[in-house]
């Protein structure tokens, strides 16, 4: 009789531990799809373990809890980008008008005495204009990261076009351009996020950049590819973290740098599928963009 008894046993807890471990593949599956897609699905089962369901109703608790928590940061995201948003818009306009009557101050004969006050004026609000410019960038992000405005574009003329408005500023600079694009390189993308990615990377060319500097388009298989280099004057010690927010190769902070830079241009090449690397030796910097080669209609 007792080897009877042992062995229904043994079968019971056979079938409980086939039936726990069943019931468990299927809730880890549930919870796979719950955490990689967006959903409001809760963990279910029709199991009659009843730690089983203890279980469930304990994750059922906590997804919730996460989904308020996600739902609540989601609306104070929105509204921070919202206040950003009209922060920056409203002092744009009173910013550029002081910038404005700067300018006409410094060319007045009357005030010669003052010029370098004025000047120091002048100095201060390109500076604020420098700052708002990373905000009005980061509004950029959040906003095309909801919804691209894709058209089908010649990349090759956008880049000469933002090419030339910076020519004089690499004359005034004697920085030397050497300028080998490919012609008619079409691509399926947003015209805004682009040229911001070009103005952002020459306008780090021009602040950083030392004696000589390089700009190439060419085609590789899929992609297209641009290559931006220039000089240095001081050797850059770790150049991946430039990529990171916040952070600046600049310890002093004497250049007014906000460690946003390249971050940006990171994550607007980012917004438009593409891929970014950089690489520094002791006298030049190197950043190479890649982007898809989209040809056709949208």
């Amino acid at each position: 009789m007792l080897p009877f008894i042992l062995g229904g046993l043994l079968l019971f807890l056979a079938t409980y531990l086939l039936f726990l471990l069943l019931d468990l593949r299927e809730i880890i599956h549930q919870l796979r799809y719950i955490v990689t897609e967006e959903t409001n699905a809760e963990l279910v089962s029709t199991s009659k373990i009843s730690l089983i369901r203890r279980l469930l109703d304990e994750n059922n608790r906590l997804i919730r809890k996460n989904k308020r928590y996600y739902q609540e940061q989601r609306k104070k995201e929105k509204q921070l980008h919202q206040l950003l948003s009209n922060l920056t818009h409203d002092l744009k306009t009173p910013l550029t008008v002081s910038s404005g009557y700067t300018q006409l101050l410094l060319k007045d004969p009357d005030l010669v005495e003052k010029q370098d006050m004025l000047k120091k004026v002048d100095t201060s609000l390109a500076s604020i204009s420098h700052y708002l410019g990373y905000l009005m960038e980061y509004n950029l992000i959040q906003e095309k990261g909801v919804a691209l405005e894709l058209e089908q574009l010649d990349l090759s003329e956008l880049l000469r076009e933002n090419l030339f408005t910076f020519y004089e500023e690499f004359q005034e600079k004697e920085m030397t351009l050497e300028i080998d694009i490919i012609e008619e390189a079409l691509v399926i993308s947003d015209r805004t996020v682009l040229q911001r990615i070009f103005q952002n990377v020459l306008g780090n060319t021009l602040k950083h950049g030392y004696q000589h500097s390089e700009v190439k388009m060419y085609k590789e298989e899929e992609s297209l590819m641009l290559y931006f280099t220039n000089g240095l004057k001081h050797p850059i010690t770790d150049p991946q973290q430039l990529f990171q927010r916040f952070l600046t190769e600049d310890v002093s902070r004497s250049n007014k740098s906000t460690g946003l830079g390249l971050h940006i241009v990171k994550e607007l090449v980012e917004l438009v599928d593409g891929e970014i690397q950089l690489s520094a030796d002791e006298g030049s910097f190197e950043l190479i963009i890649r982007l898809k080669n989209s040809l056709g209609h949208i």
